[in-house]
């Protein structure tokens, strides 16, 4: 079955010699063009954020699972007031691991001022949560924010882009 095929390109080969050493030299030369444009050019995930909040007895206390492939932003609706936000990595939920294979997206602590009960940013990470493979909670932060417990706001966790007019 091959055999007219090989010996097709062979006959080819033997009379079109100089093109086919010319285009095997052309690929070679592209090599470090095609190299430079890849490393030029970000070829990147959507961003995607997942978070889920955790169930929390202390008033004045909400806290977050957030495994995130970009930077994010914490934002409070419905309140004005002080937030404080500080993030974990490493800890234990109902006997589950998080956090083994994370790193903090940015400051571990943050202090921030809702003048309005308008959406508004309280925390902006930097980069993602991962810094290993692995699997969704082991690449995890542990989000707490701490707030006046008089007061009842809504945080909403969002990736920087959707976050940017915010």
């Amino acid at each position: 079955m091959f055999k007219p095929i090989t010996r097709f390109v062979k006959k080819k080969y033997k009379t079109h010699k100089k093109w086919f050493i010319a285009a095997l030299i052309l690929d070679l030369l592209c090599i470090p063009a095609t190299a430079q444009i890849i490393d030029k050019v970000s070829f990147s995930a959507p961003q995607k954020v997942a978070s889920v909040k955790l169930v929390t007895p202390e008033a004045g206390l909400q806290r977050f699972v957030v495994a995130s492939n970009a930077p994010f932003a914490v934002i409070s609706e419905n309140a004005a007031g002080d937030f404080t936000v500080s993030l974990k990595t490493k800890e234990q939920i109902n006997g589950i691991d998080v956090g083994e294979n994370a790193q903090l997206p940015g400051t571990e602590k943050s202090c921030a001022t809702a003048v309005t009960a308008a959406p508004q940013k309280i925390y902006e990470a930097i980069r993602k949560t991962a810094k290993a493979r692995g699997e969704v909670l082991s690449q995890a932060v542990i989000v707490e924010i701490r707030y006046d417990a008089d007061l009842a706001p809504e945080f909403k966790i969002l990736t920087q882009k959707n976050a940017f007019n915010i």
